[in-house]
């Protein structure tokens, strides 16, 4: 194992990649990091500033859904690359696999270490694997997107090429999600659809080079801003609204990150946001057990201030996940992120998950 490989950070994959697409996952995943561990902390009785909590619930609107689009806009292409039973196995791989795998993990360990854990856990939650996941911290996101994808791949072999079909279902389980909120399982993929459709629908746009020269010019950004910030000020003050108001939202602070990820790529700003969002997934599995631990080291030297806490543990628990993934895939554990079920692409030939 050499240390160079692994504090470099440079992906491990040299395939091309759209620079805005890492830079938008990147802006989401410090979000995500940012509300999991300032309220972890306040769960610790950490008191933060409402100010802090405020912007955190401020900017939720949007997280979640930008991850969904992102995730739609390469459905049609892989499926087009994979064919749908490949699409499937590669799915069951990267999301499935690694849920079911990491839920264990955590829950396991906040059983174990119930002394230094904010969530109680016991027995009970390994079926909420499968039927409440969001009472399992981060993990839901993998699931509902797993499930998601799999329920958009159905309807897209049943309406074939009709993709406009595709909105009236998103609109349509929109519309049922509050009598489904009692499962998350199902209301995560209700509120969730529509953004993975809309992701697929608009990807042909958005790669358009007129298009990113468009997103990136910085006085469209500029004229959004204000339509974003007013927009983020009414969530915040609003969050009981209803879904489909809550959804023009969201899809407005995913514009303006992509339009935002789009100016930095071009002058090529900022470039660790790049890095972080190719890391996206294993940050996303990694940090809140690395927050635990750092959170309960500083804790137990002293440190007890909530800003400083924050302001330490989210660059420290991003940098060290991206670490630890690079040490495991180092040692050989890339099975703790990928499953182990083998593809065949539409020529029948074998593909080894990647």
């Amino acid at each position: 194992m050499k240390l160079h490989d692994i504090f470099s950070l440079r992906p491990e994959s040299k395939a091309s990649r759209y620079a805005w697409i890492d830079y938008a996952k990147g802006i989401a995943i410090i979000l995500v990091v940012y509300r999991h561990l300032a309220y972890g902390l306040v769960a610790s009785h950490i008191a933060l500033p409402k100010q802090v909590l405020a912007t955190n619930d401020m900017l939720y609107s949007f997280r979640m859904p930008l991850f969904f689009l992102l995730s739609g806009i390469f459905f049609s292409r892989s499926i087009g690359k994979r064919g749908p039973g490949t699409f499937l196995v590669n799915k069951v791989n990267t999301l499935l696999y690694p849920y079911l795998l990491w839920a264990v993990i955590q829950i396991t360990l906040q059983i174990l270490f119930s002394d230094y854990s904010n969530a109680t856990r016991s027995t009970a939650d390994y079926l909420n694997i499968f039927i409440q996941p969001r009472k399992l911290d981060q993990l839901w996101y993998l699931f509902a997107l797993f499930n998601v994808t799999m329920l958009y791949l159905l309807s897209s072999l049943a309406i074939k090429e009709r993709k406009a079909w595709q909105l009236v279902i998103g609109l349509a389980l929109l519309g049922i999600a509050p009598y489904v909120q009692p499962v998350s399982t199902f209301y995560d993929i209700a509120i969730h659809y529509i953004y993975f459709a809309i992701g697929d629908i608009a990807s042909g746009y958005f790669f358009e080079e007129k298009t990113q020269r468009q997103f990136s010019n910085p006085i469209n950004l500029l004229l959004l801003a204000p339509v974003f910030g007013l927009l983020q000020w009414y969530y915040l003050h609003h969050q009981q609204m209803s879904l489909y108001i809550l959804m023009l939202i969201a899809l407005n602070g995913c514009l303006f990150v992509m339009m935002l990820s789009s100016w930095l790529a071009k002058h090529r700003r900022m470039g660790f946001l790049s890095i972080i969002g190719h890391y996206s997934l294993y940050i996303y599995l990694l940090h809140i057990t690395i927050f635990a631990v750092l959170r309960a080291v500083l804790m137990g030297i002293g440190i007890s201030n909530g800003i400083v806490l924050l302001l330490t543990l989210i660059p420290t628990s991003i940098f060290l996940s991206i670490i630890a993934y690079r040490v495991l895939i180092q040692l050989k554990c890339g099975w703790l992120f990928t499953g182990p079920f083998s593809q065949h692409n539409a020529n029948n030939k074998t593909v080894l998950p990647s």
